[in-house]
């Protein structure tokens, strides 16, 4: 009797694991395991679907007894480049290949999924419209993409809002999807997706799969399931989780809005950025790639102008050429002046009346929900503040509410002060619960809705406001960031502004540049047709220089370039903020000190810190940063590997209290 070769199998399991797991592949599924399959597994008393990273014959260094693989799964194996996707993004990323696999697998039957697919299937038997014909410019764009593309060279499309960029991004999808392969075209949000998907649909039709974490997992199940299958080819329209799909071929990435911060994923980890993983899906695959915005990132711009991507611009609308007419309103003169209603200076209100009583639609933004920011005592100054939390809760009067926009934490409003008891709260602020009150009552004749995180917590609430505002049955709607992207509404012909300085109260860098993407979008929502957009700012600092770029069409940011390259910014270094949490105070701080002496000996790094967060407490966690700036001429990786490797130890030295994670390229 021979001895048989012990093969074993190093596997990925869906936890936070530091260090390698390796089982023994027994004799009677040896031939069917391979690298991408699904097997079952028993780890700590409890089983696993894991997945195989390697097959090997060499024994793993391991002081134990090494468990059998309990069982095969009888699913189509991953491809190599999933695998290798998901080594990237543990190391790039600085977590584990299990916590990236716990986040690249819905959760259901598979059962109940087949079910609901062919009931779908049978829905969508429709006549396929054919690609809207490009105008001549369209074409020149297209042709030049295409010619990109065949060179193996990423693509910057940087079009006007209203351009036309998805027609073109619709033409180079069927060519490719009649080639064979998959097309993943992303966008940064749900309610984008919703809106783009009714028009691939009619194009399309069963080829069209659409993946977001707004379907329920046995929605996404499905769609898992069909990329794995191959049994395509598939275009998916899907947000940064897209990613994740099983690809098997690949043969165009689309990344619309590509300067969009949704991409980046904050909480839980992997803390990735779709925009930057698709990148690398694609270079896996040696898939083209196509990135459009009308304000692309600095980044991507610098990257354009560096040789890196192709940088190809569409500078007229489709169906006309107007720049949006803007006017800056400087509320402080105005205020002094008598001439503001509430929070509403008079010309604001008459250029809303002027609009309405022709049929024409108004857009009213504040990038705050809510009633009031936060409410204060006119007797003793006392804010409210969460009791979780370092931070003033806000006032929602439609639900009598205070409230924390941290951890949720709610309480009944009462116009008592609680430290000195007398009837002196009021409101400080306003927010979109603020503004369409105030609107409803300078003009009770309009027909107003307000579209933010309250109103459309459901899908039908989104899909009913929007679609009445489409069609006309609403005149004024009233929304935060929501609403700056990527809708078409043809009646939309004034953009209102209020309280536009508040883009730029944050501490971060890219604050500025934020700021112009977010008013240049704005602008792009109306005059989408024929007709003309106007764009009123009401603001306390009229002479901002992002406001006069604003009204120059200038999006030259050459001096915002020098200053960060001066200061230390990115794109001329690598970010990497490092989160410290405890519940205790004490224990948090001396962590802080010895991580801050371990950072002091450490080759090769700068970092500031430790400082806390605007927001220092959060659900009763005390939390301190440190910011690592890595120079791109550095061998980052190793720099990466040992960082995190001495990191980690010092974590786990510390016991259960402490909490610490990577958070790389903070966007």
């Amino acid at each position: 009797m021979t001895n048989q070769k012990v093969i074993f199998a190093k596997v990925i399991l869906p936890l936070r694991f530091e260090g390698e797991v390796s089982y023994i592949i027994p004799e009677s599924i040896a031939d069917s395991v391979k690298p991408g399959s699904f097997v079952t597994v028993k780890f700590s008393g409890r089983e696993y679907i894991a997945i195989v990273e390697e097959v090997t014959d060499e024994n793993p260094n391991y002081k134990g007894r090494i468990l059998e693989i309990e069982s095969i799964v009888e699913k189509p194996p991953l491809s190599s480049n999933v695998i290798e996707l998901w080594r990237w993004m543990a190391e790039y990323y600085m977590c584990t290949t299990g916590e990236v696999y716990r986040a690249a697998f819905p959760s259901a039957s598979f059962n109940q999924t087949v079910k609901r697919v062919k009931k779908r299937v049978q829905a969508t038997e429709k006549k396929r419209e054919l690609p809207n014909e490009l105008s001549e410019k369209q074409k020149n764009a297209y042709i030049k993409i295409t010619e990109q593309l065949s060179a193996g060279i990423t693509t910057l499309l940087k079009g006007v809002t209203g351009s036309g960029k998805t027609e073109i991004y619709i033409n180079l999808a069927e060519e490719v999807l009649n080639s064979g392969r998959n097309v993943l075209y992303m966008l940064p949000e749900i309610a984008l997706s919703r809106q783009l998907s009714h028009r691939l649909e009619k194009i399309f039709r069963d080829k069209l799969l659409v993946y977001h974490s707004g379907q329920t997992a046995s929605e996404r199940r499905l769609v898992f399931e069909k990329i794995m299958e191959g049994s395509g080819p598939y275009i998916v329209l899907g947000l940064r989780s897209a990613v994740f799909l099983p690809f098997n071929s690949l043969g165009l990435v689309i990344i619309d809005e590509e300067h969009d911060s949704s991409y980046k994923q904050n909480e839980p980890s992997p803390r990735y950025n779709g925009h930057d993983t698709a990148l690398v899906l694609a270079k896996l695959f040696n898939a083209g790639v196509v990135m459009g915005s009308a304000t692309p990132s600095l980044e991507s711009l610098y990257n354009a102008l560096s040789g890196r991507y192709s940088l190809i611009e569409l500078n007229e609308k489709f169906y006309s050429d107007h720049s949006p007419k803007v006017e800056i309103i400087d509320t402080v003169r105005e205020e002094k002046r008598g001439q503001m209603e509430g929070i509403f200076s008079r010309k604001t209100i008459s250029a809303i009346e002027n609009c309405i009583n022709i049929g024409e639609q108004v857009l009213i933004f504040r990038n705050r929900r809510s009633y009031s920011p936060f409410v204060q005592c006119i007797y003793c100054g006392h804010i409210p503040m969460c009791t979780s939390c370092n931070v003033s809760v806000s006032y929602h009067k439609s639900k009598g509410l205070l409230t924390c926009h941290y951890c949720g934490q709610s309480i009944r409003f009462n116009t008592i002060c609680t430290k000195c008891g007398k009837p002196g709260l009021k409101e400080r602020g306003s927010g979109t619960e603020m503004v369409e009150e105030q609107i409803v009552k300078l003009l009770p004749e309009a027909r107003i809705a307000r579209f933010d995180a309250e109103t459309t917590q459901s899908r039908s609430e989104q899909r009913r406001i929007i679609k009445e505002f489409a069609s006309g049955q609403l005149d004024i709607l009233v929304g935060t960031q929501m609403l700056s992207k990527g809708f078409d509404f043809s009646k939309l012909t004034l953009i209102v502004i209020i309280h536009a300085d508040s883009m730029f109260s944050t501490e971060d860098f890219r604050a500025g540049e934020r700021a112009l993407q977010m008013l240049t979008q704005l602008a792009g929502r109306g005059g989408r047709r024929d007709k003309e957009a106007s764009v009123i700012i009401q603001t306390a600092q009229p002479e901002n220089n992002i406001y006069r770029m604003f009204v120059e069409a200038n999006d030259d940011f050459g001096a915002e370039l020098s200053d960060r390259k001066e200061f230390g910014y990115p794109p001329f270094v690598r970010l990497i903020k490092i989160i410290v949490k405890n519940k205790n105070i004490k224990e948090l701080n001396n962590f802080a000190l010895k991580y801050t002496h371990y950072l002091n000996t450490a080759d090769s790094i700068c970092f500031t810190g430790p400082f806390a967060p605007p927001v220092d407490i959060v659900r009763g966690e005390h939390i301190i940063n440190f910011l690592i700036k890595l120079p791109r001429t550095k061998d980052v990786k190793s720099v990466k590997r040992a960082l995190y490797d001495h990191t980690v130890k010092m974590v786990k030295n510390e016991g259960h209290g402490l909490k610490l994670w990577f958070d790389v390229d903070p966007y």
